[in-house]
């Protein structure tokens, strides 16, 4: 029984010990692969793969991490994980808390959208 114990103890932690991952722009499918593992799912379209990984958050931040490639080479990365990192300019903006979201804005002030609609001319005076 000590053993069994011991085993899953050990087991356990091995789980628990998550090793950082950082992904730079450039990298291939496969040293991302190497850092990260096998995608949750991966789609290409157009020159761009797009590979989803599991980042343990996925309902409290809405979507998977991201690692976009374009032509084989990583263009991009959006992480939610704390212990994955992109080294290029990621396209996401940073999270914002959860109270600010349910509210609309990080300000905690309604959002406004510029109207795109043509200005009417005034009438002629």
């Amino acid at each position: 029984m000590r053993a069994v114990i011991t085993v899953l103890c050990i087991s356990a932690s091995a789980l628990g010990a998550q090793k950082s991952a950082t992904i730079d722009p450039g990298m291939t499918r496969e040293q991302v692969v190497a850092a990260l593992g096998q995608p949750l799912s991966s789609k290409s379209y157009d020159g761009f793969t797009y590979m989803l990984y599991r980042n343990g958050c996925e309902k409290k931040c809405g979507m998977n991490d991201l690692v976009v490639l374009d032509s084989g080479k990583v263009v991009d990365a959006v992480f939610r994980a704390p212990d994955r990192k992109y080294t290029g300019n990621s396209s996401s903006p940073a999270m914002i808390p959860a109270v600010d979201a349910k509210r609309g804005s990080s300000s905690g002030k309604a959002l406004t959208v510029p109207s795109t609609a043509p200005k009417k001319p005034s009438p002629a005076s």
